[in-house]
């Protein structure tokens, strides 16, 4: 299985609530398969959350090759399909908190080009918090 991929549709739950707050509304982002909203990604990335305890899977890191990743689904800005990758401890802590690498975040940037996606598109990769050559500019 590719440590990057798209999910149908059909495959994820629609509307679960956030597995933290209970927040219903919205197809939430995944993290290790649970369901969680934007407000608690922010809170665990500036460290207001308890802390989150994930089992790892014995699968490579999209961008390390690291095995013993954590599941990362996310939904991209308009009609493309859910994206899930899978991500080590450290790449899904810098992901979470905008922190990527430069060089991070360009391999996946390339990666997700190649499914035919801009990180415009994902969220937590959106311009706004990374210029043209990976760097963060509002890292949590």
């Amino acid at each position: 299985m590719d440590a990057l991929r798209v999910v149908a549709r059909e495959c994820v739950s629609p509307l679960d609530p956030c597995c933290r707050c209970c927040a219903e509304g919205c197809q939430w982002d995944r993290l290790g398969g649970l369901p969680i909203c934007p407000d608690c990604q922010e809170a665990l990335a500036q460290g207001h959350a308890d802390a989150l305890s994930l089992r790892p899977e014995r699968r490579p890191c999209v961008l390390c090759g690291h095995v013993g990743a954590v599941r990362y689904l996310t939904f991209p800005l308009g009609p493309a399909e859910p994206v899930e990758m899978d991500l080590c401890a450290r790449h899904f802590r810098a992901l979470l908190s905008r922190q990527l690498d430069p060089r991070a975040f360009l391999r996946l940037r390339r990666q997700l080009a190649v499914m035919g996606l801009a990180t415009q598109r994902i969220f937590l990769l959106h311009e706004a918090f990374y210029d043209e050559r990976g760097r963060a500019l509002k890292p949590a």
